[in-house]
């Protein structure tokens, strides 16, 4: 077979993958079920992304709240245990693909976060609370995985879109809405935090049991990883990923460290200025998809990344909390714009249309994970060893050497500059993943 014909018959491959692993839509569904099954879907992402921010604005305090001190290091690393958990958890779920059912996939991640909730609403030891938020994150893979292939089978083409759509506003308002809850009802520690939600999920959890037990929606086996991983374009995207992962999860751990020993910022203030970074990140989403089609997206993920690391050496600057919003908000702006640029590159790589390649998704899931881990638990440890202002400022200038490196590969490679094929739904797909 000629190069030429090589590269059609793999670009066509990539083209027809996303239909390996994403239900077929079923017409003989009853409109109750649909209607119950988008319903359970919406409100488990929503608790997904607040059972991961809810902690940001407790982490000052926590040695009070558990009635043990921890250290820096130790903080960090119970804060991206939940990351941990959920990059450990897409190889399980890439064996269990073929094996079960998207309901039983969603069962068991409402599961294993009203068991998360619980160990944390009950534990004091560090070992009990860093298990409890591990199992959490292998929940969030599960729901994820589980959720979107759900949601295939229930709706039509013509109505996916503007369905995931809704589940990604969920999911957004849940990591929204986590810090301000989190912060607002500090009172008794994370108790209340975990007990409204252990709640939430008996309910969510007692839905699935009775109307959802008989979808036959199938988590199919998904196509062959090497095609992505040989792609140098998808392995720098994978590597943006990671890194600007990092400097955020970073920041939501130091960030309240570094306020509540600067200002004395209560918990409730923390919850409010990480709300408005959860904001500024949802809405800067939409207008750095319509700027992606006039440069290059390379060039806007080297940008983002630069200003990343500029963000987040601002963190430690300002003298009073009301000029912390200014780099709060700019942290968001430029995350957004890097996970966007990612995306879209990404949906590029698949091909036309309403391609979409879950095995790609699950990488791209992956990556994110492994660097909301590393952030937090490196840095932590070098926070602890070395100080925050040496730790801070040799991160930041690594930060923004990656981002100028990356915009230097952008021009240097004439293949990125190929036209972009990507539409909304496919974007609104890539984004549902970073909102668990």
């Amino acid at each position: 077979m000629e190069p030429d014909s090589e590269q059609k018959a793999e670009a066509s491959f990539l083209l027809r993958a996303g239909n390996l692993a994403s239900g077929t839509f079923n017409a003989n569904i009853e409109d109750k079920e649909r209607k119950i099954a988008f319903v359970v879907i919406c409100v488990s992402i929503f608790l997904s992304g607040f059972l991961y921010t809810y902690l940001i604005p407790l982490v000052p305090s926590y040695h009070l709240i558990t009635g043990a001190y921890f250290s820096t290091a130790e903080v960090a690393l119970l804060f991206a245990s939940y990351s941990f958990g959920a990059a450990m958890g897409t190889p399980l779920t890439l064996f269990l693909a073929g094996h079960v059912k998207c309901w039983m996939m969603i069962a068991t991640a409402q599961v294993v976060f009203f068991f998360n909730c619980i160990m944390f609403m009950a534990g004091s030891s560090f070992p009990i609370l860093f298990l409890s938020r591990t199992i959490g994150g292998v929940g969030s893979t599960f729901l994820q995985s589980g959720a979107i292939a759900m949601l295939d089978s229930l709706y039509p083409s013509s109505e996916r879109g503007n369905r995931f759509v809704m589940v990604y506003f969920c999911g957004g308002f849940g990591l929204t809405m986590g810090p301000l809850i989190g912060g607002s009802l500090s009172a008794d520690g994370a108790f209340i935090p975990c007990l409204l939600a252990a709640l939430a999920l008996a309910g969510v959890f007692s839905l699935v049991m009775m109307y959802l037990r008989d979808n036959e929606a199938e988590f199919t086996k998904l196509e062959p990883l090497g095609p992505h991983v040989r792609d140098q374009q998808t392995l720098l995207s994978l590597a943006s990923l990671i890194l600007v992962s990092a400097t955020v999860a970073f920041s939501e751990v130091i960030l309240p460290l570094h306020l509540n020993v600067a200002f004395a910022t209560t918990a409730s203030a923390l919850g409010g200025l990480l709300m408005i970074a959860a904001i500024a990140f949802i809405f800067v989403a939409n207008v750095a998809a319509l700027v992606s089609e006039k440069i290059n997206r390379n060039v806007m993920m080297g940008a983002g990344l630069a200003c990343n690391g500029v963000a987040f050496l601002a963190l430690f600057s300002p003298e009073s909390l009301a000029v912390e919003v200014v780099p709060v908000m700019l942290l968001g702006c430029s995350a957004s714009v890097v996970y966007t640029g990612v995306f879209l590159r990404m949906v590029d790589s698949v091909g036309q249309g309403d391609a979409r390649s879950p095995a790609l998704q699950q990488l791209s899931f992956f990556a994110h994970n492994i660097g909301a881990f590393i952030g937090p638990a490196v840095l932590g440890a070098s926070v602890h060893m070395f100080g925050l202002e040496a730790a801070a400022y040799t991160y930041g200038t690594l930060a923004i050497a990656a981002g100028v490196a990356v915009g230097w590969y952008a021009k240097r490679t004439a293949s990125i500059d190929d036209e972009p094929t990507v539409n909304a739904s496919a974007l609104v797909d890539f984004q549902l993943l970073f909102t668990l």
